[in-house]
């Protein structure tokens, strides 16, 4: 019976984005990508200030932070919302929205930049014409600057039907609830203006038919004063979050990276804006919560990256810094372009399928993403070298003590990291420790009493027996450094 010879396994082979052995001089041509980098911040201060001139304000800022109205609004037949948006231009409210109200039925939000206003004359004959009901005295009665709500107070519970009665008659038209009470001996009262939605609901029965609204389900006004507040608020919120970051890195790496990483947040968040300058869209709550966002997508890549260049700057001490960086950018660059190409595929899905808030929130994360990918690359690690030869004299990295451990003489120098006693690997221990562990290990597995060390990391001259595998691969990692290839020598 004839047989045949066994064909040879066919090596597996995977489809690799970036290709081992990679070496693209990030370093090297940093200066490059940070003058592009100074063009892009330019730019973006340039049309904010453009749009200063032109148009009023930096930013087209919605009704969160410029004041508006927000109305809800019930259909009695079918309209399309896009025809809506098409009528709000049509009657002069720029800048207006309208979406539907997901999981109602016949319902859309129209978000207008006009406020409730009502003169002083008008709020002077509403109150005196509810000073005095039936026994209820009112002891208070005010209006915040452009609020869509009147405050009274009065000194016994009010006849509510009367109330709203005069309250109406008089000019200001809402609807008249009970307040929460706070004081003993006060019955707090709120009436809901709703002027703006009044008005707005007999405007789209004009352009519709009669009977196209419903009714008004809700209608609020937000005022310019509190807008101006959540200015300020969102840009707190953005100075904490930078903030709280730079101690995160500070305190997980070294003081030498925190610097870099808030460069890069900076740079992202600031651009991003531009990015809104330039196009003129609506720049609101949703699109501080979409910088948040992408402040924390951005530390997250920079993190990555910084681990890749702590780990190879402590094996690789001997060598020049920049070589070092260099090489952990690359080994991490096919890790960085796989997750931020899947995530922009994501929201540029979403980008392109959505509307309103939802498109201008997924622009800021298209816009966000590709240019934290880009600091993370270009301009987190040139400020991470930057600040180590300014501050450490360019050998940060590989500093010399002599405190004679482990049995050492006196006066016994060794390498160890920028910081005092700092740490190679996660171990927490320095070279010579990590040497001196693994020798006490091998010699103990000679005689056959001690398990073989678990970790043994080659800092120093190469021996003869590592010669032959300088040449080790490491997937998209590229080359796997000398004391990983002997870790996976060693028997666990």
């Amino acid at each position: 019976m004839d047989t045949q010879a066994p064909r040879p396994a066919s090596k597996q082979k995977f489809y690799e984005v970036i290709r081992p052995g990679t070496n693209f001089p990030f370093v090297e041509q940093r200066r490059k990508y940070i003058w592009g980098s100074l063009v892009l911040l330019l730019l973006s201060a340039f049309f904010l200030g453009y749009n200063v001139v032109t148009r009023g304000a930096p930013l087209n800022w919605g009704v969160d932070f410029a004041g508006g109205s927000s109305v809800r609004l019930q259909l009695a037949k079918e309209v399309p919302v896009e025809d809506i948006r098409a009528a709000l231009e049509r009657l002069g409210y720029e800048g207006s929205k309208a979406v539907t109200v997901p999981g109602a039925d016949g319902e859309v939000l129209l978000n207008v930049k006009e406020v409730v206003s009502i003169d002083a004359a008008t709020l002077e004959k509403c109150k005196a014409a509810v000073s005095e009901l039936d026994g209820a005295k009112l002891l208070g009665f005010h209006q915040p600057d452009g609020g869509s709500k009147i405050f009274l107070k009065y000194d016994a519970e009010p006849p509510w039907t009367e109330l709203s009665r005069r309250i109406n008659e008089a000019g200001c038209q809402g609807t008249v609830d009970k307040g929460f009470e706070v004081r003993e001996g006060e019955v707090p009262v709120e009436v809901s203006l709703v002027g703006v939605g009044n008005r707005l609901a007999e405007q789209i029965d004009a352009e519709f038919g009669a009977g196209t609204v419903g009714r008004i389900v809700q209608a609020e006004t937000v005022g310019a004063k509190v807008g101006d507040q959540l200015k300020i608020d969102g840009v707190k919120s953005l100075l904490y979050a930078m903030g709280f970051i730079f101690l995160y890195v500070m305190i997980r790496f070294d003081l030498r990276f925190a610097p870099g990483g808030i460069v890069a947040l900076s740079h992202d968040a600031f651009i991003t804006v531009g990015a809104f300058a330039l196009t003129w869209k609506e720049f609101n709550l949703t699109t501080i919560a979409a910088i948040l966002t992408i402040v924390g997508y951005s530390i997250n890549d920079t993190i990555v990256v910084f681990d890749r260049v702590r780990e190879r700057v402590a094996l690789f001490r001997d060598e020049d810094i920049e070589v070092t960086t260099n090489r952990a950018l690359n080994e991490t660059l096919s890790r960085t372009i796989l997750t931020s190409g899947t995530t922009l595929l994501s929201v540029f899905a979403t980008y392109v399928m959505g509307s309103g808030s939802i498109a201008d929130f997924s622009f800021a994360l298209i816009v966000g993403i590709t240019v934290g990918t880009y600091s993370s690359l270009f301009i987190a690690t040139p400020v991470f070298l930057w600040v180590n030869k300014r501050f450490y004299g360019g050998k940060g990295h590989l500093q010399w003590r002599s405190d004679g451990p482990l049995g050492e003489p006196a006066g016994t120098e060794r390498p160890v990291l920028a910081a005092e006693g700092g740490e190679i690997d996660e171990s927490g221990r320095t070279a010579d420790e990590v040497r001196e562990a693994d020798r006490a290990a091998a010699g103990d597995d000679d005689d056959g009493e001690a398990e073989p060390a678990r970790v043994a990391v080659e800092l120093g001259r190469s021996s003869a027996a590592d010669a032959g595998d300088d040449a080790g691969d490491g997937g998209d990692d590229g080359p796997v450094p000398k004391a990983s290839r002997r870790r996976r020598r060693r028997p666990q």
